[in-house]
């Protein structure tokens, strides 16, 4: 559809008064970067604008770290200053009818309804956390970017902030998450040993600069993204494959059938001699033994990793290679999660975090990619007053990476929004259709 014909109706600094006392980034925080991160939804029906505008100043009220700026002090450690500087609020009007929704994803279109930033214009700048672009067409439909700093939220604590937005809008309770975030300063204070923990490590000065580049360049010349979508009867059949093959399929459930899938076609394409891998996003909230709070804000993301050799995937069956497809119980222990947190917490403390490198982002430059099962967040929820998205979307992911996010109807099915070389992409759509499915969301 292109870049859309549009007017600025209004823009807002939105300033809900509230305040709080300044706050520290951990080192988790921070090792995510002050990246931009876009969030689209579309509303087919639209939503109330003036309802919706203050549906987001009462749910402010409750975050005011979200209104707040990031600062270095003294000793050039990176905080939050809690004060009511406020978020940007801005809605378009735009020509003609809204074309986007279920099964008609924005695309390459989806760079024009955000303005991008850069993580070295967030510190010590008037930059908002978090900022929202609504654009209303003729028909009603509107497309809305919410797009923030990742180091403000990680997937829990910004779906916890849409929901709440949500409440706010249809007269119900906000229900408030925990701000200290001196929990995680202080589990990454234990003075444990480290030694043998790779998932995240801080190679030498020169090997750091070498892999960056190759991860950066790798991004602007070869990876690409695709919405591919896998249909809930499809999913029941590999779920009922797998109860017949293995007789107790309890473990194997759809995001480790979906990631099985996906990592079996790329494989042949991989580089061969090298081992395949699956690394996976996972949410310390939910680690046992973790004093982490459920309702924690800010980012709580561990990572784990599953290995497969070429000859695994070429030769076992569907429900084998999901039933492996879980990371080993050290990996996910209070044990190892404490261990990141020590790495990136005296990284924080010596100002070297940005040496830290993430070991699966690393291994995508060969056999690897990165699973984040967004199945479970609350995005097609987000009701800001006439009805849930009938859409949700992010930017293309730069390293191969499979984000997996239920279908807008909820039904079983996936959408799979896959980030991977043309060629990678291209036999994945082979066979999918080979495998009776479309291929398309």
């Amino acid at each position: 559809m292109g870049k859309p014909r549009r007017t600025l109706v209004f823009g807002k600094r939105l300033h809900s008064g509230g305040t709080a006392p300044r706050q520290y980034l951990t080192g988790i925080d921070i090792l995510h970067g002050h990246v931009c991160v876009p969030l689209i939804f579309v509303y087919k029906k639209g939503f109330d604008l003036a309802l919706a505008e203050r549906g987001l100043l009462e749910t402010l009220k409750h975050y005011p770290l979200v209104s707040g700026r990031y600062r270095k002090d003294e000793q050039g450690q990176v905080y939050s200053d809690g004060q009511d500087h406020g978020i940007d609020f801005r809605v378009y009007r735009c020509e003609g009818k809204m074309s986007y929704g279920d099964h008609k994803p924005l695309g390459k279109d989806i760079k024009h309804f955000y303005k991008s930033f850069m993580p070295w214009q967030v510190i010590d700048k008037d930059l908002p956390l978090l900022q929202a672009d609504i654009h209303q067409y003729e028909d009603g439909g509107i497309v809305m970017c919410v797009y923030m700093v990742h180091s403000t939220f990680d997937g829990t604590s910004f779906f916890g902030f849409m929901l709440n937005w949500s409440r706010a809008c249809r007269g119900l309770a906000i229900e408030v998450p925990s701000f200290d975030r001196s929990v995680m300063i202080d589990a990454g204070r234990t003075g444990i040993d480290t030694t043998g923990f790779d998932l995240v490590y801080q190679p030498r000065i020169l090997d750091g600069i070498a892999l960056m580049s190759r991860l950066g360049w790798r991004a602007v010349v070869d990876v690409r993204k695709e919405i591919f979508r896998i249909p809930a009867h499809a999913i029941q059949a590999w779920k009922d494959q797998a109860q017949t093959e293995l007789g107790d399929a309890s473990s194997v459930n759809t995001g480790k059938l979906v990631t099985a899938y996906v990592l079996r076609a790329l494989s042949p394409l991989m580089p061969t001699g090298v081992p395949r891998s699956v690394g996976m996003a996972l949410d310390m909230r939910y680690v046992r033994g973790m004093t982490l709070p459920r309702d924690y804000f800010g980012n709580g993301l561990c990572y784990a990793q599953v290995h497969y050799s070429e000859q695994d995937l070429a030769q076992q069956s569907l429900p084998a290679l999901a039933e492996k497809c879980k990371p080993a119980a050290d990996q996910v222990s209070a044990a190892n999660v404490t261990k990141l947190l020590t790495v990136a917490e005296q990284a924080r403390q010596k100002k070297s975090i940005w040496r830290l490198i993430f070991k699966p982002a690393v291994d995508t430059l060969r056999g690897g990619i990165i699973q984040n099962n967004l199945s479970l967040l609350p995005i097609y929820e987000v009701d800001l007053g006439r009805g849930t998205p009938d859409w949700y979307e992010t930017f293309a992911m730069t390293i191969r990476m499979m984000a997996l996010v239920s279908t807008p109807q909820k039904d079983g099915g996936i959408d799979l929004h896959m980030a991977a070389s043309k060629a990678e992409l291209n036999a994945l759509r082979a066979q999918l259709v080979a495998d009776g499915m479309s291929g398309k969301a």
